[in-house]
């Protein structure tokens, strides 16, 4: 039967398949298989050094692994993932608890050197490990640097047999295109577009299923750019037509999400319907794949494949999650130049409001915050984002530091003496001038000593590599120096976070408007009630309720945000150039879901925020106070995003607001505005309170209901209530 179908019915069959396993695959469902192998493998090669044991480990693993095909397969990658028998269970649970996985090493959040990959192909690394290797003989090199290179030579020809051994099972099965195209990378580079695919997927599965260690998330590269060359080449010759093109990206999205568990991690781990890390090491990792955007390969020409992989996202699926790179519209009439997509860009509109799993970022600002950062244009047109938010410049940085921390935690420590939790008292300043100084000054303190260890690393003699990674492997310096990721990668990079800047600018506005303006009551006076929460001053909590509010296109309140924001940008500016060697560091807004942990921490603030509760999160205002869709967008668009690297705005949209053509139109026009005014990012959950809480209650109901979380989606009936609740909390706009 799957030698007489077509790759669109093959793909329609993968659909069915993967809807049913985010619906129903049972939480019990284990990588029993994953777990047995790096169990094996630790006894065989617990003793080597860290190189060998990863080289001869992968090599067993991938080895042994079995090779699962399904007669309408386009592309290869699935693998053991079942409910374990009783014996199973016990043996995984023991497994865990004899912390025996060591072995697997691969952290993810990174996009690995994809336009190498598809330039050399797994051969051409395996070239140029083993003529490193020549050299380090010739030239009697230390023993851990000839361990470090046959260290990559074993895992480079572990993967390419184990791409053998699943072609000649495809072919077992029938599958002859299938088998053809996966035997045509077993070391080759890609000569088609179905090859590449077919080496992205393997690569993926590799990574995630026997090389990850918890949370492995991988970024997957620029696909409609790096690809774009061998899929016209294909169409050119007859070799594929548009709709196979198709059938391809739909087995590749499909197959992006059999990896996934049930469940999410962020808020609702150990819930009920929670596969959780000890099961499947990869969860509910989505992968990444990022479209669009200002290309060096393909400058001013429309690109067909952005629009094939646009058309393919199926709003249903988790992963993966597509990151688009907004460009503006061309003026230009002759659309042979245009600047961007418009049917592109019109399908990611319609799929964001279907509640798809994308993110969409503009490259007006995200580009020149990578320039401004001291990332060289030509590496900054090709950044990337990896979960949840994070800025990639492909294969050449290695993250050493992260600075920073919450803004209104730096604000907050400002106000208070919290170094009694038990008993915080408030601080006193006779001007505005000095709660932003002293908080700034905090912060200073703070990145000054991250930076400094950074320096101090980076000025330190290099040291004989002692540990190695599929990461690394594909990293641009690794193989041609010799050494470890963090110190031959062009740009050692320190994240500086700048985090709930929408509580921070709150307190700083209701501190101006009570004390300063208004003279309500002193500054003593106000935090003292804070303190309290509130509990002997019910006037003041109803005027610091009345302040004005981030998010509401308010001038006193977005005034305080922009200016917290540039002043510590400037900190951290000043301290990562002010001394050699200088630090690359780029700011970023991402909080994830830590508003809730870290509101915990903090008293009850002047801005009405009680004793424990949430921060403002990511980019967004504090929940509760946004007047309008277009209203938090001109408060959010006033940042200086020419500073700032990445960062996620969650907008939770009423499903009437954007229904129907018209209501799709009215969102791309909405993000058209919004990147024009200078906002960086956006990412849309298209739910109705009403319909959240019914989901609450009939579940049944409502098996395909996916929400934002932070960078990525999960269904929601899976979630916990309390997490639920936290995606309620959120403001429904219009």
């Amino acid at each position: 039967m799957a030698f007489y179908m077509t790759l669109t019915e093959k793909a329609a069959l993968m659909t069915v398949e993967t809807i049913e396993a985010l619906r129903s695959k049972p939480v019990e469902s284990t990588l029993v298989e994953r777990w047995r192998l790096i169990d094996e493998a630790m006894e065989l090669y617990a003793g080597l050094p860290q190189p060998l044991r990863l080289g001869y480990g992968l090599t067993y693993i991938l080895s042994k692994a079995s090779l699962p095909v399904k007669g309408y397969d386009i592309l290869l990658g699935r693998f053991d993932d079942h409910v374990p028998t009783p014996e199973e269970e016990a043996f995984v649970r023991r497994f865990h608890e004899q912390n025996r996985q060591q072995l697997c090493v691969e952290g993810g959040h990174i996009t690995l050197d994809w336009a190498k990959i598809f330039a050399v192909g797994l051969d051409g690394y395996l070239t140029q490990a083993n003529n490193c290797r020549a050299r380090c003989l010739a030239e009697y090199a230390g023993s851990a640097t000839l361990q470090f290179y046959q260290g990559y030579i074993l895992i480079i020809e572990a993967i390419i047999t184990y791409i053998k051994r699943y072609a000649a099972a495809a072919r077992d099965a029938g599958l002859i295109d299938t088998a053809d195209a996966a035997l045509s990378i077993a070391g080759p580079a890609p000569a088609t577009f179905y090859g590449a695919m077919m080496l992205v997927m393997l690569l993926n599965t590799i990574y995630y299923v026997y090389a990850g260690a918890m949370n492995p998330t991988l970024t997957l590269g620029r696909l409609d750019d790096l690809l774009l060359d061998l899929y016209e080449a294909d169409i050119a010759a007859g070799r594929l037509d548009r709709e196979g093109a198709a059938a391809i990206i739909d087995d590749f999205n499909g197959k992006c999400n059999l990896i996934l568990g049930r469940g999410e991690h962020q808020m609702s781990g150990g819930g009920a319907n929670d596969t959780g890390w000890w099961r499947n090491n990869s969860y509910d990792d989505s992968s990444y794949v990022v479209l669009g955007g200002y290309s060096a390969r393909h400058p001013d020409r429309l690109n067909p494949l952005t629009e094939l992989f646009a058309e393919r996202i199926n709003p249903r699926y988790e992963s993966p999650v597509y990151v688009f790179r907004r460009t503006p519209g061309s003026m230009s009439t002759d659309k042979s130049v245009s600047g961007r997509n418009e049917r592109a860009w019109q399908l990611i509109c319609e799929r964001a409001r279907d509640n798809a799993a994308i993110l969409i970022y503009n490259d007006d600002t995200v580009i020149p915050a990578l320039e401004h950062a001291g990332i060289e244009r030509a590496d900054a047109l090709e950044y990337t984002m990896h979960a949840c938010n994070w800025p990639d410049i492909p294969a050449k940085y290695c993250v050493i530091g992260t600075a920073g921390g919450s803004v209104a935690g730096f604000v907050a420590n400002a106000l208070y003496d919290l170094s009694d939790r038990a008993n915080p008292k408030p601080r006193g300043y006779g001007s505005l001038d000095e709660i932003y100084n002293a908080a700034g000054e905090l912060l200073r303190k703070n990145v000054r000593s991250v930076f400094n260890s950074c320096r101090k690393f980076l000025s330190s003699p290099p040291t004989p590599p002692d540990h190695i990674s599929i990461t690394e492997l594909f990293t641009e310096g690794v193989l041609e120096h010799g050494q470890v990721m963090a110190r031959a990668v062009k740009y050692p990079l320190v994240y500086t976070l700048v985090r709930h800047i929408g509580t921070a600018a709150d307190i700083m506005a209701a501190i101006e408007r009570i004390v300063y303006t208004d003279n309500l009551c002193t500054l003593d006076e106000l935090l003292a009630a804070a303190l309290a929460d509130w509990a002997d001053s019910p006037e003041l909590f109803a005027a610091a309720l009345k302040t004005p509010k981030y998010g509401a296109d308010n001038d006193d309140a977005d005034r305080a945000a922009t200016r917290l924001m540039k002043l510590f940008c400037d900190i951290a500016e000043e301290e990562a150039r002010g001394m050699e060697p200088h630090i690359v560091q780029l700011p970023v807004t991402i909080t994830d879901m830590g508003h809730i942990a870290e509101g915990a921490e903090l008293p009850a603030t002047p801005d009405g925020r009680r004793n424990g509760a949430p921060l403002s999160e990511n980019l967004s205002p504090t929940a509760g106070f946004s007047k309008s869709v277009t209203a938090l967008l001109c408060s959010v668009a006033k940042l200086p995003f020419n500073r700032i690297c990445s960062g996620a705005l969650n907008l939770r949209l009423s499903r009437g607001s954007v229904a129907g053509d018209a209501g799709a139109e009215r969102l791309r026009v909405l993000c058209d505005t919004f990147f024009e005014l200078g906002g960086m990012q956006l990412q849309f959950s298209v739910t109705d309170t009403a319909e959240l809480r019914d989901a609450q209650l009939r579940p049944e109901n409502y098996r395909d209901l996916m929400v934002r979380i932070t960078g990525y989606s999960a269904m929601f009936v899976d979630m916990t209530i309390a997490a639920q609740n936290e995606i309620i909390r959120r403001d429904e706009l219009s």
